[in-house]
């Protein structure tokens, strides 16, 4: 089997893209909270950046079908990656206010008022599993006094008013800017991806069947960059008391430059005909469709949940007695990357082309939710590596289903606008999930999080179900079609197909005519000219 040179330059965009974001985009919380954000409002703007970056990521859909500049809005989607990651390393830690830091007490005189420089460490997760210790109602850390010496700082509150750290942080420039930071490189994030789906569907044409195979290769970049970075920042932070991310930071900025002149010399077609807005309701105001852009988004409500949740499940259920926690971690990483995402990724196209899109989604559904359950009643830690297994029969198979079938539905010069109302719809769901799942993990903590979570997707995949059979009955329509395309858009594509194929014809007919015609006259003055001769 020869390598397809037509697709290998997009396989190698997917790996440098997902290569240069991996290993700062996973840890971005952490790195966030090391700066000086409490940990509450580090879960607020996680909430709120994938509701702002929607517009961004409508906006540029429909400039690049208007415009018909698909490579210009790829190329800036990435510069709004690489320049705010870049920087990101250069912004100023938030500085903790003194009114607003508890007082230690029984202190000698010569200590600050400030708590020791060991609390900020310990907001990484890492600590909050193997060192003991207190948070108190505001979200600070404080060393724990289980094994305190005779002298045993106390916290007091102070009893002059003081503003709450909320406040300080919305009056603190540097906040400002990593926040500013935070949301370019979400909002070119979220770009990057619409782009990246329409260009690589235009150039499959037919084969929408064979994106996973392309995909794959962002996931083999995911992991390779987390083993890399990962290993390289410890190595870079050895002996410094807390991590430095120098190192990913600078192979953020190393792989997504070669992105870029990946991306600037990517070959792909480009349609050449405008869409109007009433065709595009027309296309996408359909009751099956809707059905599907209702089920992606709760599939990005899942998939909130997990991306912001499971590793805290896993602190939680693993304990601070347990010393293996990195590598656990490091392995789950492995497991959904190379084991799960990948292999599904490969397999989703001959699963959509053999089940159908509808079959294919309720699959995924299920999936989802045998591991929300399992992740629920997990008491040894080690036993979520088998259980992430799951992860490629649920997202592997849900991401690039909702993806062609955004392409298969989407009329003639609207890829990329339908393309980015199905990625809003995922991505801005994941906020929700966020938003639901962390008022879950406080009120009811984690294992009954994943549970409750579990149980509605079960519910849903069953009413998604029903609903599919029920729309296939009344309006005589499946989901399920030859090559994974919905029998109706097929039919309107072909009609535009042959439409347009005709006008071409007529063009040529015409311009053959009127050559025809003006070689005649040619012919017939010359004779007249030879006549006259003679």
């Amino acid at each position: 089997m020869g390598i397809d040179r037509r697709m290998l330059p997009m396989k190698i965009h997917y790996f440098l893209r997902f290569m240069g974001t991996g290993p700062l985009t996973v840890i971005l919380p952490v790195i966030t909270k090391q700066m000086g954000v409490p940990p509450d409002v580090v879960g607020v703007i996680w909430t709120v950046l994938p509701f702002i970056s929607l517009l961004t990521k409508t906006t540029a859909g429909a400039v690049a079908d208007i415009t018909r500049s698909h490579r210009a809005v790829f190329l800036l989607g990435i510069v709004f990656m690489v320049t705010p990651l870049t920087a990101l390393y250069w912004v100023p830690d938030i500085p903790s206010s003194s009114s607003s830091s508890p007082t230690y007490n029984n202190l000698s005189s010569n200590a600050s008022t400030q708590p020791p420089a060991s609390a900020s460490f310990l907001t990484s997760v890492s600590s909050l599993s193997t060192s003991p210790v207190e948070v108190d109602e505001g979200g600070g850390l404080f060393p724990s006094t289980e094994d305190s010496s005779d002298v045993t700082p106390t916290v007091t509150t102070p009893t002059v008013p003081q503003k709450g750290r909320g406040a300080e942080l919305l009056e603190s420039y540097e906040f400002w800017l990593l926040f500013l930071c935070l949301l370019v490189q979400y909002c070119g994030h979220t770009t990057v991806i619409t782009m990246q789906e329409t260009v690589c569907f235009q150039l499959l044409g037919e084969e929408r069947h064979k994106y996973g195979q392309q995909r794959v290769w962002g996931t083999v970049g995911v992991g390779l960059s987390a083993i890399v970075s990962g290993a390289l920042v410890d190595l870079y932070s050895k002996g410094t008391g807390q991590k430095d991310y120098l190192p990913a930071h600078i192979i953020t900025a190393v792989f997504l430059v070669a992105d870029l002149f990946v991306v600037a010399f990517l070959k792909f077609p480009h349609p050449e005909r405008k869409i109007s807005s009433s065709t595009l309701q027309g296309a996408l105001w359909r009751p099956h469709v809707i059905l599907v852009l209702v089920t992606t988004g709760v599939v990005g409500v899942v998939s909130g949940v997990l991306w912001t949740f499971e590793f805290l499940l896993v602190v939680e259920v693993a304990g601070k007695g347990f010393v293996h926690q990195k590598l656990l971690l490091g392995l789950l990483m492995g497991v959904q990357c190379f084991l799960a995402e990948a292999p599904f990724f490969v397999l989703a196209g001959r699963i959509i082309q053999r089940l159908g899109h509808a079959n294919a989604l309720f699959v995924s559904l299920l999936g989802f939710t045998l591991r929300l359950i399992l992740y629920s009643v997990v008491t040894n830690p080690w036993l979520f590596l088998p259980i992430d297994l799951l992860h490629g029969i649920s997202f592997g198979v849900a991401y690039p289903c909702f993806t062609s079938y955004a392409s298969s539905v989407a009329p003639l010069g609207a890829a990329a606008t339908t393309q980015a109302i199905f990625g809003a719809m995922f991505f801005g769901s994941t906020g929700v999930g966020g938003f639901v799942g962390g008022r879950l993990f406080k009120a009811v903590g984690g294992s009954r999080t994943f549970l409750f979570t579990g149980a509605a997707t079960g519910v849903y995949a069953l009413v998604f179900s029903l609903a599919h059979l029920l729309l296939a009955r009344l309006t005589r329509s499946s989901l399920e079609t030859i090559g994974g395309l919905d029998a109706e858009a097929r039919r309107e594509n072909a009609k535009e197909k042959d439409a347009k194929e005709k006008e071409e014809e007529a063009e040529v007919m015409l311009e053959g005519g009127q050559k025809k015609e003006g070689k005649e006259m040619v012919m017939g003055v010359s004779f007249r000219q030879t006549d006259d001769r003679n």
